[in-house]
């Protein structure tokens, strides 16, 4: 009787301990995605990108949705593309030792404990299911590996996963058709345009996961200006990588603060080169929307096409309290009529607060008529003279750089904040460049110069409503009258 009790207990001891060896191995059920990794995984788009800071989660993201697709054995509050049988598919990175070290051994576990990644043990076939390349190269590199498949909890087959490299050896996915891809850092456009031509005719997946240490490249580009159709941009920062220690986000935070790689390393988005005309992260600027006291100074800048073009305005208020100047709303559209452009300006406060201008407003027309008098015309109150800064001399002055170091002087010490939902802004901030010590050309910077023409009449601006009211004294600043 005590004897068969012992056995008994033995094996219960056995299941306890075989129970605990898989919940340890169990890196797929244990991983659990904070609230910016969910909104990745259910991404509805066909091609995502996940650009995040360095060792935060995102490639650890990456392995958990190989497996996921792979296995067919999706979460429970997943809401993204199920596969309902096996997929052919692929995973790679840069060059084969990273690829090797970041995606394939944590997703099947390194060489000698296979089956103690992501994908469970019971989803692989060990002995056969996982081909080495054949050509010599990295030690462990993988050819592809075989899984088994779910639906709705059913094994109906196996998937197959190549594993490829775009440094070195892409190419050889030339002619696959595939399912889904997950690629772990950032590849060259000629590269990525390959690859995701092997989803064609399956209308399948992709998912990017990188920090953008390359600037503004074609790639990420292409998913800020396309993001919400076949293409989705998310970007995840280090205030949502929840699962850090309190100690470990301090660490990072205190490390790349200030350093030239601060917007890759801590907010995943691109890295700006030399040629920033204004270095600072969106974290430095951007402040939530709030009402605006009706005692506080008020201008609009305006950059206005002649004839067809983009047409850009952008709404300050000032506390005079503070001296912190306040990007509150803006405006950015093109090729529409001037009464259209006009009347959106009226709606946004144009008829009520002082609008600065470009100097090549005053352009006479055949009619006798100027840019500024059409837009005076619609009831818009631009001001009497086009935007200037006034030297100590009394000489007017319209240079750029004079306003560049204005802005940027209030950007360094908190004195300019942006309301978050001046979202065009924010982003012609990241691509602002000079070249040669010059504003470089040809850029897509429109509100950025409305901006501009606003703080440079700063000196003018005033309450809602106090256009046409004579001349008064606001703590310490005089607000002109406004004839037209």
């Amino acid at each position: 009787m005590a004897k068969a009790k012992g056995k008994e207990l033995l094996k219960q001891i056995e299941a306890l301990e075989e129970l605990n060896k898989r919940l340890e191995h169990d890196r797929y059920g244990q991983f659990g995605p904070n609230a910016k990794q969910w909104e990745a995984l259910n991404s509805p788009a066909h091609e995502t990108l996940f650009a995040g800071p360095n060792q935060c989660g995102k490639t650890e993201l990456m392995r958990y949705k190989a497996a996921m697709h792979l296995t067919g054995l999706y979460p429970k509050g997943y809401k993204g593309h199920k596969f309902t049988k096996p997929i052919v598919a692929a995973i790679g990175g840069e060059t084969s030792q990273t690829t090797r070290d970041h995606l394939v051994n944590p997703v099947l576990g390194p060489p000698d404990a296979r089956g103690t990644g992501f994908i469970p043990a019971d989803c692989l076939n060990l002995k056969t299911g996982i081909a080495k390349l054949s050509t010599a190269g990295v030690m462990g590199a993988i050819d592809y590996f075989l899984v088994k498949h779910h639906t709705d909890g059913e094994h109906d087959g196996w998937s197959k996963c190549y594993v490829f490299t775009y440094a070195k050896g892409w190419e050889r996915l030339q002619g696959y058709t595939l399912d889904w891809i997950g690629i772990d850092e950032e590849p060259p456009g000629d590269v990525y345009n390959e690859l995701k031509a092997r989803t064609n005719f399956t209308m399948g997946y992709i998912d990017i996961t990188m920090s953008p240490l390359k600037g503004d490249t074609e790639l990420y580009v292409s998913f800020e200006e396309n993001s919400g159709g076949t293409q989705n941009l998310i970007n995840y920062t280090i205030d949502d990588a929840t699962h850090l220690s309190p100690e470990q986000d301090q660490f990072i935070r205190n490390r790349w603060k200030g350093h030239p790689q601060e917007e890759a390393r801590l907010y995943g988005r691109p890295c700006r080169g030399t040629g920033a005309i204004y270095p600072y992260p969106d974290e430095m600027l951007a402040v939530d929307p709030m009402p605006i006291p009706k005692h506080w100074p008020q201008v609009i800048g305006l950059d206005f096409p002649h004839g067809v073009g983009v047409f850009a305005a952008a709404k300050l208020a000032h506390d005079p309290e503070s001296d912190i100047l306040y990007l509150v709303s803006e405006l950015k559209d093109e090729n529409k009529e001037l009464a259209i452009y006009a009347g959106r300006l009226k709606a946004m406060g144009g008829g009520e607060i002082p609008v600065a201008w470009p100097h090549d407003g005053n352009r006479m027309h055949t009619d006798g008529s100027t840019m500024a008098s059409r837009y005076r015309d619609f009831g818009c109150q631009l001001m009497r003279d086009s935007a200037h800064y006034v030297s100590p001399d009394g000489s007017r002055s319209f240079a750029v750089m004079n306003i560049i170091e204005d802005l940027s002087s209030r950007m360094a010490d908190g004195r300019f904040r942006v309301f978050k939902n001046c979202t065009a802004f924010l982003k012609e901030k990241r691509l602002y460049r000079h070249k040669d010590g010059k504003v470089a050309p040809r850029q897509d910077d429109h509100v950025i110069d409305a901006t501009h023409k606003a703080v440079m009449m700063l000196r003018h601006a005033r309450p809602p409503g106090a256009v046409n009211r004579p001349a008064k004294k606001l703590r310490g600043q005089t607000y002109e009258f406004f004839a037209h």
